[in-house]
This record gives structure tokens, sequence and C-alpha cells, in this order.
């Protein structure tokens, strides 16, 4: 794994199917914190560098536990996949995208202000 590599990982879910981890190169990763504990994740890169990731996601569960390393950061598990969109060519040309949503599992409830 590369300094600047993410590395999502599986917990449960039937890893026999496919890859139980799949590396990405930073560069290709976008994270956006959403209100509520989600997060998204926006993946762009080159179709060829995109397959793997995107099997990968696609084998997962709804609420299967995942994992991520970032820059050798170590293992964080506190987040559940809810979703992934599908891979579609980016407007601009220049590569494929697709999106992953997670769940954090240990999110703070919303306050509302009234």
């Amino acid at each position: 794994m590369s300094e600047s590599d993410v590395v999502f990982k599986k917990l449960g879910g039937e890893k026999r199917f496919g890859k139980d981890k799949v590396e990405i190169k930073e560069d290709y990763v976008r994270f956006l914190n959403k209100t509520g504990g989600v997060v998204q994740i926006k993946i762009k890169a080159p179709r060829e560098e995109l397959i793997d990731a995107y099997e990968f996601f696609s084998k997962i569960n709804d609420m299967e536990s995942l994992g991520m390393d970032i820059a050798n950061s170590g293992d964080r598990w506190n987040h559940y996949f809810r979703g992934v969109t599908d891979l579609s060519e980016d407007e601009s040309g220049s590569g494929y995208k697709f999106q992953v949503t997670l769940q954090i599992r240990d999110a703070a409830p919303q306050s509302h202000v009234r």
C-alpha cells in the first residue's frame, strides 16, 4: 500500500464472492460530509483504474461494516455501507466516476433548533 492510498475493507458479508479490500489512489477520492452522519465518497479516475473498485463496492451488502485506512493512518471501522451509484463517464470526458455512500455508526444525533 502506498502512503497516499485509501484502502477500503469489508468486515463481513460474502467475501468469497469478491475481494475483501480495495486500494484506490488518494488523488482519485473526494470525501463529502453530509448531515446526519452520512459520508459521500466521490471516486473519479481512468476507467481501467476504477473497475476493481467498482466491483468491490457493488458486492457489499447494505448496512455491512466497512473500514477504511487513509494514507496508512490505521483502520477505522465505524461506517456502514449504504450504496453505490452506477459507473458513468465524467462530464469532462477525462475519466469515469461513481459515488459511495456510508453511514457513520456512532454519529451524534441531530439537534433541532427551534
